[in-house]
């Protein structure tokens, strides 16, 4: 075999070998970071309770908004936020992206100082969805 069939060789191979690793990184996680894992039987069960503590905790800021105690709405909602970061570890990153919007959505009505018929139906939407769609995932 001569020099150039072999550099030929090689250059073809090495070409193969890296075009099938470009194919497959996205599969592997490059790129974007790596897939996410199923959480335990223990991990939903710690996260059904933090769903909980969420759901309780927006409806007491449903009751200070109502009762026209906007600085108290608005505490809750960052209790309730902040517990829903450790809940959304634990569901699909579709559904966890989707109750994002959600408090993002009742976050800028509660700044905005919108009406409270409107934020306790953001709120009732949020609920119905938490309980529903993420409860049923954490089972």
């Amino acid at each position: 075999m001569n020099p150039t069939r072999a550099r030929i060789g090689v250059v073809a191979a090495s070409i193969l070998v890296l075009s099938g690793t470009v194919i497959l990184a996205p599969a592997a996680g490059w790129y974007g970071g790596a897939p996410a894992l199923a959480a335990t039987q223990q991990q939903k069960t710690q996260a059904r309770r933090n769903l909980d503590k969420v759901m309780a905790t927006l409806r007491r800021v449903d009751i200070a908004y109502a009762s026209g105690n906007a600085a108290e709405a608005q505490t809750g909602f960052e209790q309730a936020r902040s517990i829903w970061n450790l809940v959304a570890p634990a569901i699909s990153t579709r559904e966890a992206r989707e109750a994002q919007l959600m408090f993002d959505g009742l976050g800028a009505k509660l700044k905005g100082g919108a009406p409270p018929a409107d934020v306790k139906s953001t709120i009732s939407g949020m609920l119905e969805e938490l309980s529903e769609d993420i409860g049923d995932e954490l089972r």
